[in-house]
């Protein structure tokens, strides 16, 4: 198995926390690992990108993805979404929140914000309400570990892989509401996003 994940989105989203998890994830799964992220003006609603790539055969020699080779893009917002498409493969899926944050740019005037970011996302994958199930949890900034949820049904990766990941990246106080949202994306990708699996 070899996968190169992209995961998107804005400054305090937990870009940078969720591809820790997959590197987590598949390095206690017996799986070589490389991650990168990729910082823009975070601190104030900037993009911020992870790159996680990992392999069973191989060495893997750069942590970055190569342009249009990425097997999965999970984007936290709908625009991080667009922004980053291009980057999928011809063969790669998309799972994306269906949150909208306008950029700074947009409320300073500029740009409108996509009327449907969603059709061509949907099409390369599929939109869940990842924040809405978050904050039903009281976790609204957790709705990245939904996503993740959602990945690991896509992924050949074992359930006690991810566990120990979530032991070991999210803090004890917040491990077992992010244990049932890593639970609900997985449940809420094996109801609503078959085409995930079928491409």
């Amino acid at each position: 198995m070899a996968d190169d994940i992209l995961i998107a989105g804005i400054g305090g989203q937990g870009v940078v926390t969720a591809g820790d998890l997959v590197a987590h994830a598949a390095l206690a799964g017996g799986y070589q690992v490389k991650k990168a992220e990729v910082h823009g003006m975070s601190q104030r609603g900037g993009s911020v990108v992870s790159h996680v790539r990992i392999s069973d055969s191989g060495a893997i020699y750069s942590p970055m993805i190569p342009d249009g080779a990425a097997t999965w893009l999970v984007a936290l917002e709908m625009l991080e979404g667009l922004r980053w498409l291009w980057m999928l493969a011809p063969t790669g899926r998309a799972i994306v929140d269906d949150r909208r944050v306008p950029p700074t740019s947009v409320i300073l005037g500029g740009p409108s914000y996509p009327a449907d970011p969603a059709g061509p996302l949907a099409e390369r994958g599929c939109i869940l309400c990842a924040t809405e199930i978050a904050t039903a949890e009281g976790a609204p900034r957790a709705a990245n570990t939904v996503l993740l949820g959602a990945l690991s049904v896509c992924l050949n990766l074992p359930l006690e892989a991810w566990r120990r990941a979530l032991e070991e990246c999210i803090r004890p106080k917040h491990l077992d509401v992010n244990r049932r949202l890593f639970e609900a994306g997985q449940d809420l990708a094996r109801r609503t996003a078959a085409n995930l699996l079928t491409g």
